[in-house]
């Protein structure tokens, strides 16, 4: 698929095609990010766990992530190593040009 910009990108649904723990470590984990930055705070379950008031590990967040992937913000763009999480459209075409 091609964006605006004329990049090609892979999309995935991730209603059909989960992200798994592993791949979820394996992607904050390259890019030195703390998973918990990529919480939804919108995100019903999110509101009906109380994460706001939790201090959560990187590997509770990620196992939370995998088992509810509604409670990561999207869209979650991967460019390289830079990860890139809601709609950003500045950042993006940065990224991305």
């Amino acid at each position: 698929m091609r964006n605006e910009l004329g990049v090609e990108l892979d999309e995935r649904d991730y209603a059909k095609n989960p992200l798994s723990e592993a791949e979820l470590k394996a992607l904050f984990g390259e890019a030195g990010l703390n998973p918990r930055d990529f919480l939804n705070p919108k995100s019903p379950a999110y509101k009906e766990m109380g994460l706001s008031d939790k201090q959560l590990t990187a590997s509770e967040t990620i196992k939370l992530m995998a088992r509810d992937l509604n409670l990561i913000r999207r869209p979650l763009v991967i460019a390289g190593k830079t990860v890139i999480v809601g709609f950003d459209r500045d950042r993006l075409r940065a990224v991305l040009q």
